[in-house]
């Protein structure tokens, strides 16, 4: 039993955040969360979803006008079900950010845990490039918890906010990340988890 869960949280979290992506025409809203979620003041709408396993579901949002390819800005909703503490998914999370960091040298992340909540936060960079240009580089914050739906699917219920810089925009961004990263953290963690409800 515990070898299969070690092999379904690394067949589930193996991957970082890509940087490619295969846009569909039928999107699946297999959460049944809202299609659009209005969050900071912006609509961002479901465009990608996917159900990896028989577990695990997986569902994207962007703002109204830009591409699933070319994003600035993402919502993320993940929901793994799976009989086991949060923490232990935020640690699979943090191991291959570590693993990263061997080739990517803009990787970083730091964790915080909120008792009252009952939650954790992962907010963490990573980049891409071609080993002396940096192409795109990407923040990500990361909320886990333990969730229950209505019907009873137990799991980590993962809500997440990512967002990108491209070519020129990335000396900016960094620059700017300090701050910028500050007034997003506050801003996203008062935000609530979306519902989820499971199909």
């Amino acid at each position: 039993m515990k070898k299969a869960l070690l092999l379904s949280l690394s067949f589930v979290f193996i991957a970082i955040t890509s940087f490619c992506y295969k846009p569909s025409d039928d999107v699946v809203n297999y959460l049944n969360t809202p299609n659009i979620i209005n969050y900071n003041k912006k609509d961002y709408k479901l465009v990608w979803s996917s159900h990896p396993g028989s577990n695990y579901y997986k569902q994207e949002y962007i703002p109204k006008h830009q591409s699933i390819e070319h994003f600035d800005e993402m919502l993320l909703v993940d929901f793994l079900m799976i009989d086991t503490p949060a923490v232990n998914i935020v640690g699979v999370k943090v191991n291959e950010i570590r693993e990263r960091k061997k080739t990517d040298m803009v990787a970083n992340y730091q964790v915080q845990k909120d008792k009252d909540k009952g939650e954790y936060l992962l907010d963490f960079i990573l980049s891409e490039g071609d080993g002396r240009t940096v192409n795109i580089v990407e923040w990500n914050a990361y909320r886990y918890k333990n969730y229950a739906d209505k019907a009873g699917h137990k799991g980590i219920l993962l809500f997440g906010l990512s967002k990108r810089a491209y070519g020129n925009d990335v000396t900016d961004f960094l620059k700017d990340l300090r701050t910028a990263r500050m007034y997003a953290l506050q801003t996203f963690t008062q935000y609530d988890f979306p519902a989820v409800e499971v199909k």
